[in-house]
């Protein structure tokens, strides 16, 4: 397979309108191409890159033509391909370049425009010193109604240090399946049998990180039997927010491939019950393999649209985690094609849904049982919209409160938790998603 090509035709689809998720289009060309392991992180580097960069690369190319704009979509995509690599991707020498890119205009069949192609390569990459000093400064650039919201609650210099953060390729956080191994032992074991190299992060003891490939590591013997799993740590410190306990009845709402759902399974220590409630069919069969995996018996699937009223057999329950869909804003990092897909106006009708969800579990609780929102957005309509409407819904009978707070470190604990009792995780604060969360107890 041709890696340039694949990547190609995935920005091309993206770049016409069509719903594409780039994770989808990655794995689906890992599955069905013949691509080695530098292949696979060449391309997620390519596409990732140029959907991050575009203004970016619009602005080179405008210095060598008048109307870059003009020119047709697949010849934009083409010169936005080269022009990355000399920007960005200095591994690669000049010539390679704009050989490659030359090349990869005949396979797209675009011979009206090799000229422009080959000419408008050659001088930029005899500026290649230039724009290399450039994209040391470049950050990602964000919807300017997006932008607005978050200076409301970040300075200029945060500002920057986000921007630089989300362009920089995702971290690959695991989560140490407790209920099988520990993290030095999961870190010696990854070390010895594949040379892997995984970080312990001394804040979060079941959480790691590593530069590796997510292919790689999933097909270690070790993720196959369930000694760990690919989680984001900003997810992961909404489940220890939620601090299940073993025993409990627990209510996992939009819970989707289960990420969060075998993370409370794990801090229940398989004792207990979780209701695993979703309305994707094939996302809760997902859950059901990793479960079994994982070696965890306690979670019970259930289909259900939860803007609608659940099955009472769900009442009486002493947690309820709420990981209601939203507009993605928070992942931009690794979805940075969330600014092609979304519009501002679909916050709103997002929020309605979150409310709808929020508002059909307060019956299912019982008293001092806990009911915790979180959402992967930091959009107002997503937030403080969703949480405003909410409180004046229920009775005054609840009070703000994280059970889980208490069990973070201090210095975690005054990053994310704002004054009024809200979650916020930062994309920059660990390098990972960005993430709203807010908990009730029933007095």
């Amino acid at each position: 397979m041709n890696v340039r090509l694949e990547a190609f035709r995935i920005l091309n689809r993206l770049f016409r309108g069509e719903q594409v998720f780039l994770d989808k289009e990655y794995s689906a060309s890992i599955k069905t191409g013949d691509l080695s392991i530098p292949d696979r992180s060449f391309l997620v580097h390519l596409v990732r890159g140029i959907v991050k960069f575009y203004p970016q690369l619009q602005e080179i190319a405008s210095t060598y033509l008048q109307k870059p704009k003009s020119l047709p979509k697949k010849v934009q995509i083409i010169l936005y391909l080269g022009l990355f690599q000399l920007a960005v991707d200095t591994r690669i020498p000049d010539y390679a370049v704009v050989s490659e890119t030359v090349e990869l205009a005949r396979l797209t069949h675009s011979h009206p425009w090799i000229k422009l192609v080959n000419a408008i390569s050659r001088k930029a990459a005899a500026e290649r010193i230039r724009w290399c000093k450039q994209a040391e400064h470049w950050g990602m650039v964000l919807p300017q109604w997006l932008e607005e919201y978050w200076r409301i609650y970040l300075t200029r210099g945060e500002m920057n240090q986000l921007k630089k953060s989300l362009v920089l390729p995702p971290v690959l956080y695991l989560r140490v399946n407790s209920l099988k191994t520990n993290s030095q032992k999961l870190i010696e074991t990854l070390s010895k049998k594949y040379s892997i190299v995984v970080n312990s992060l001394p804040m979060f003891p079941n959480a790691l990180n590593t530069q590796l490939d997510y292919s790689q590591l999933v097909e270690t013997d070790e993720y196959q039997k369930g000694f760990f799993s690919i989680h984001d740590l900003s997810s992961q410190i909404m489940v220890e927010l939620l601090a299940p306990n073993p025993g409990e009845k627990i209510i996992d709402i939009g819970c989707g491939s289960g990420g969060k759902t075998l993370m409370m399974a794990q801090m229940m220590k398989n004792q207990g019950c979780i209701y695993a409630v979703d309305i994707h069919p094939e996302k809760l069969k997902t859950l059901e393999t990793h479960a079994r995996r994982q070696g965890i018996d306690i979670i019970r699937p259930l289909i259900a649209d939860a803007t609608q009223p659940l099955p009472k057999e769900l009442r009486g329950a002493h947690r309820i985690f709420v990981d209601a869909p939203c507009s993605g804003w928070g992942t931009l990092r690794r979805n940075p094609e969330i600014g092609f897909l979304r519009k501002k106006s679909e916050n709103q009708s997002f929020a309605e849904k979150q409310l709808q969800i929020l508002s059909q579990t307060p019956v299912l609780i019982e008293k001092s049982g806990i009911i915790l929102y979180c959402v992967c957005t930091l959009t107002p309509e997503e937030t403080d919209g969703v949480i405003s409407a909410f409180e004046q819904l229920i009775p005054e009978e609840w009070e703000v409160y994280f059970p889980g707070e208490a069990n973070l470190q201090t210095e975690v604990k005054q990053t994310i938790l704002t004054d009024n009792q809200s979650c916020i995780i930062w994309p920059h604060y660990f390098n990972s998603d960005g993430f709203f969360g807010k908990a009730w107890r029933k007095l």
